[in-house]
């Protein structure tokens, strides 16, 4: 079976939301999905077309490293693909939530939203989204 591309996005620059990207990925499955973790402003287009997962997370609303990335999901659609969002706070999460919001992806499970999460809340949080 082939495996799942997840695509990790975060804030360029912050270092709460780039830790818990570093954990998010060392907990993912790597028998079942392959994982590229990278900042927002380094995301290509390839990249979005080769995930079939995709975790944002972001620090505040309105992230600048994101514009390249809003300006892709604005024409672009995403059927059958997952989505799962990660915060600093609930602010963050709903502006990326929004920048989905056109491409069709799948996003029914809970956010991960704060600024310290626990070892239990994101490996619970991680079964749920993979």
């Amino acid at each position: 079976m082939p495996k799942t591309r997840v695509l990790i996005l975060v804030e360029d620059g912050k270092t709460d939301i780039e830790k818990t990207a570093r954990e998010i990925s060392e907990r993912i499955d790597p028998e079942r999905f392959d994982i590229l973790s990278r900042q927002a402003s380094d995301v290509a287009i390839s990249d979005v077309l080769a995930a079939g997962l995709f975790i944002l997370g972001a620090d505040a609303p309105n992230a600048p490293s994101f514009a390249e990335l809003a300006r892709v999901m604005k024409g672009i659609n995403l059927a059958g693909r997952r989505a799962a969002f990660f915060g600093s706070s609930g602010a963050a999460v709903a502006w990326l939530r929004g920048l989905c919001a056109d491409t069709d992806l799948s996003a029914s499970h809970a956010d991960l939203v704060g600024k310290r999460t626990d070892r239990t809340a994101l490996a619970a949080w991680i079964r749920a989204i993979a």
